[in-house]
Parts: structure tokens; sequence; C-alpha cells
């Protein structure tokens, strides 16, 4: 199994507009073969930290999500709503 934590940090003026962007991506995530679990949380305590945290088969499912639209979408947008650079963890 792989596991992809993926901390980001956004602008709240955009909050509801990152909301809704987020989702398409939680949502298209969700329906991909190997996929197991693909979350996305507002840390407790804070108006503008967010955690995705992504369950995949192995490798190859990884590989065919990073080439799907819903996330070329987001790697061409996410830049948009955030403060500072996303912080990934990898783990096997």
């Amino acid at each position: 199994m792989k596991i992809i934590n993926v901390a980001l940090t956004i602008d709240t003026a955009q909050r509801e507009a990152y909301e809704t962007f987020i989702d398409a991506l939680v949502q298209g995530s969700r329906g991909e073969a190997g996929n197991l679990d693909y979350a996305h949380y507002r840390r407790l305590g804070t108006e503008d930290q967010y955690e995705i945290i992504e369950h995949w088969k192995d490798a190859d499912a990884v590989e065919f999500h990073n080439q799907t639209p819903h996330f070329q979408e987001f790697l061409a947008h996410v830049g948009d709503y955030l403060t500072k650079d996303p912080e990934i963890i990898r783990m096997d």
C-alpha cells in the first residue's frame, strides 16, 4: 500500500472557492481503480490548514492517479489558493 499525506495552507479569503475546487479532486480520486481511501480535512483549531490523506493499492494506482484530468487540474490551479508550498509525505 502507498500512503500520501499533503498539507495545504490556504488563503482564508478564498476558502469557499478552495473547498469547491478540492471537492472535484476528492470525488474524482475516490472513484479510481486502486484507490482505497481519499479524504480531505481541515486541521482542528485552524482556519487555513488542510490535509489530504490518500491510500492507494500500489505504485501503479498512484501513477494512474497522477495522469487523471482531475489531478492535472489540481496541479494546474491549487497554487491559486495557497499561501505556501504544499508539504508532501509519502509512505509505504
